[in-house]
């Protein structure tokens, strides 16, 4: 998926380390989120906006994709060290199901998530498979509802879905950039930002607290677009944390609905020694 679908490890984990592995969207909240009534100026203009993006994406071509696969560079950077890896994407979205791999052979690590069996797995090399807790499924199966693809696919019209339009005015930079905030049933608050002139997507934000209560603001920019089979695609995601840079990839193939093999996505078989 995007990189906003991963909060990768850092890098090829430890076994027995299952690392963050999903930076799965991730959105700017303007404010604590809080309960508020629907402004229908403001949900009429927000749509505006995303019919906009859509088609600037592709249109029909945009909506209609089920799964993807890509591959290229993934590098990430903890407590100023930089680490890098080859990676391999492959995400279907409807059920989500998930697999990423980071480097590959003896040195790889691979993470499966499939929702539809509410499963996951670690593969580390060949020959070592444990499965992820039930803890982090369900961490990613909520992370999961951020993905921006997901959301202007299939959640922008769910019961619920509150969305707000922020202007350049209202947005701090060079007011080349607008915002749409997407405040769903949980009281979940996300904001995708919109090029004024392109209208594509430029960046996503959000806050999220850790398991200690510390608040964090995680961002993910994207650029580098090229049209791929009708569809305007980001080869460039870069994440933020609190402002500084957590990971980079720089997608170097894409393909929209290949061909996946089911076994991606069901538990890893590791063939026993002779």
């Amino acid at each position: 998926m995007k990189e906003t679908w991963n909060t990768v490890c850092w890098m090829v984990a430890p076994r027995k380390c299952l690392g963050a592995l999903l930076m799965l969207c991730t959105f700017f909240i303007l404010g604590a989120p809080a309960v508020r009534g629907q402004d229908e100026k403001s949900e009429a203009k927000a749509r505006d906006v995303i019919a906009a993006s859509i088609e600037a994406m592709g249109g029909e071509a945009y909506l209609n994709i089920p799964h993807v696969m890509s591959h290229g560079r993934y590098f990430a950077f903890r407590k100023g060290r930089k680490a890098f890896a080859r990676f391999h994407d492959w995400t279907v979205y409807d059920p989500v199901k998930w697999r990423f791999q980071l480097g590959k052979g003896k040195h790889q690590t691979v993470r499966i998530f499939n929702l539809e069996l509410g499963k996951a797995w670690t593969l580390e090399g060949k020959d070592y498979v444990e499965d992820i807790p039930e803890e982090a499924v369900q961490d990613f199966r909520r992370n999961s509802k951020k993905d921006p693809d997901l959301i202007l696919r299939e959640r922008l019209n769910e019961e619920g879905m509150n969305l707000y339009y922020y202007g350049p005015n209202d947005v701090s930079g060079t007011g080349d950039v607008e915002a749409v905030e997407f405040l769903d049933s949980t009281n979940d608050s996300m904001v995708i930002f919109f090029d004024t002139k392109t209208h594509l997507p430029v960046k996503t934000e959000t806050h999220s607290t850790d398991k200690v209560g510390v608040r964090h603001k995680e961002e993910q920019e994207f650029s580098n677009w090229h049209v791929i089979q009708g569809v305007n695609t980001a080869l460039r995601h870069d994440r933020y944390v609190d402002g500084e840079v957590s990971s980079q990839r720089f997608i170097e193939e894409l393909t929209y609905n290949p061909t996946i093999p089911k076994e991606y996505f069901e538990e890893p078989v590791v063939e026993e020694d002779d």
